[in-house]
């Protein structure tokens, strides 16, 4: 069973890497693909659009609580997977959105909705602890260390 948390931890760690990474590559491809517009659209439109990647990356962390606590309840390590998943993909959509504000309206605050996005996935972090409660029966993840 400690083999099997390992392993889904190691590969739940490469997962985040990768997502961070391609928040790297995104706000590369935003920065110097993105044509050259001065269009000083809505600012209200602007707003809206952070306000709901502000929204979501909000969100996310009570998608990942949400799983994390079914699976200690289950007794089911994959949750927590799914959980972090969906976190991740979840806050990836702010950095979709701030792509979208830079080639659709050509405003350059775009960075900001890229940082929220990277900002939201680094702050879920696997953590070993949430494997070890889903998959030991015990109140908290301590304990299941020391059983």
């Amino acid at each position: 069973m400690e083999i099997e948390t390992g392993r889904r931890h190691q590969t739940l760690l490469i997962l985040w890497c990768a997502m961070l990474m391609n928040m790297g590559i995104l706000f590369l491809v935003a920065f110097i693909a993105a044509p050259e517009t001065n269009n000083s659209a809505s600012k209200v439109l602007t707003l809206v659009l952070a306000a709901v990647a502000v929204f979501l990356v909000g969100i996310s962390f009570a998608v990942k609580r949400k799983f994390i606590e079914r699976s200690v309840d289950r007794q089911d390590t994959s949750l927590v997977q799914k959980g972090l998943i969906l976190a991740w993909a979840i806050c990836e959509v702010s950095a979709m959105i701030g792509l979208l504000e830079r080639f659709l309206i050509g405003n350059w605050d775009y960075f900001v909705l890229f940082l929220l996005a990277a900002i939201g996935i680094a702050l879920h972090f696997p953590r070993r602890d949430d494997l070890l409660a889903a998959s030991y029966k015990t109140t908290s993840p301590a304990e299941a260390v020391l059983k």
